[in-house]
């Protein structure tokens, strides 16, 4: 956190702001013609809104009795990540004169209450503060996150197995230890398998196709609420959907193995259709109504084509609806970003 806030103020004083009062941390201003524009810089943790009013109200003060400029104070504030918590949104909403910075994305957050610019200062600090050795690596994880590629490294590398695995007859040894079986879990306790289904794939079709929304969907979603969250959202919305694949199995609707992503995909479509809710109707760059679409889709596809067990699919919609509105619950909002 420290090296962000050296680096945005570097920024500041390129700009020509200089620290106001030696025995004020991090507050900066400048004067153009009849205004002086102050910046406050600094961290989030353990601020309220009536600390950052009180404080505001306090280097106002100070000014307006040396001069008689007008004064425009705008606070930068330094967050841990994207997902902002109940009392930063209490200051987002309460106080009107707020950015927020990302230390995890080295990212610049404007919301729709607060000003577009300030003092020309937006472009400068969301595109040019960052950490120099991390630049590479911060875009990189930006576009593809950091679990996504882990967990579609994990498929492919099973797929592979199960290639190489092939017998004569077209089963593989790796597809009949590691997918759904009803009998494998029911009568021989291979529990294991609500787990391990979610990582096989039966043709090269059926992995890409997955692989290819993982790929789209999970990255976003590690941004807005972090990799743990991202990672707990995918395994357990993949189990709920093997668990439910199972149980239609026993029910009536048979079929020897099972498994695929797409359990998993469809339980992050339902975070993702939440989360768009939560933030007026989008989500990064894509929309509620391109997530209901892609949505909807999915699971008319698994009623008019053959092979595809449909159930896994809506259950792990439905379990990814539920997963969204607990992160929606425990963080209030998701970030609504004027600029991207």
């Amino acid at each position: 956190m420290q090296e962000y806030i050296i680096q945005i103020i570097k920024h500041l004083e390129n700009k020509g702001y200089k620290k106001l009062n030696p025995n004020s941390n991090n507050v900066y201003g400048r004067t153009v013609e009849n205004t002086v524009y102050v910046i406050v810089v600094g961290s989030c943790r353990g601020l309220t809104v009536e600390k950052l009013k009180g404080f505001n109200n306090k280097v106002i003060f100070d000014i307006a009795n040396n001069t008689a400029m007008k004064v425009e104070l705008l606070n930068i504030l330094i967050t841990p990540d994207g997902m902002f918590d109940d009392i930063v949104m209490d200051i987002v909403e309460n106080v009107e004169n707020v950015w927020l910075f990302s230390e995890d994305y080295g990212k610049l957050y404007v919301f729709e209450n607060q000003p577009d610019d300030f003092d020309g200062l937006y472009y400068l600090i969301d595109k040019n503060t960052n950490i120099e050795k991390k630049k590479n690596r911060v875009h990189i994880r930006k576009l593809f996150g950091v679990v996504t590629p882990i967990l579609v490294l994990a498929n492919i590398v099973i797929y592979i197995l199960s290639s190489l695995t092939m017998n004569p007859y077209g089963t593989s040894s790796v597809v009949r230890a590691l997918a759904d079986n009803l009998d494998a879990v029911f009568n021989h306790h291979q529990y294991y398998r609500i787990f391990t289904a979610m990582f096989v794939h039966f043709s090269i079709t059926h992995i890409v196709s997955n692989m290819t929304i993982l790929i789209a969907l999970g990255a976003r979603i590690e941004n807005l609420v972090g990799r743990l969250k991202m990672l707990f959202a995918y395994v357990f919305t993949g189990m709920v959907a093997s668990a439910a694949s199972l149980i239609s199995c026993y029910m009536g609707h048979t079929y020897r193995y099972a498994g695929g992503a797409s359990g998993a995909i469809c339980g992050l479509m339902g975070v993702m259709i939440i989360l768009a809710i939560l933030n007026r109707g989008r989500v990064s760059d894509i929309s509620l109504w391109n997530l209901l679409v892609l949505s909807a889709l999915t699971i008319v596809n698994g009623y008019v084509s053959e092979g595809i067990d449909n159930v896994a699919h809506i259950a792990g919609l439905i379990a990814g609806i539920m997963v969204g509105i607990v992160i929606g619950v425990r963080n209030q909002k998701v970030v609504n970003r004027r600029k991207m």
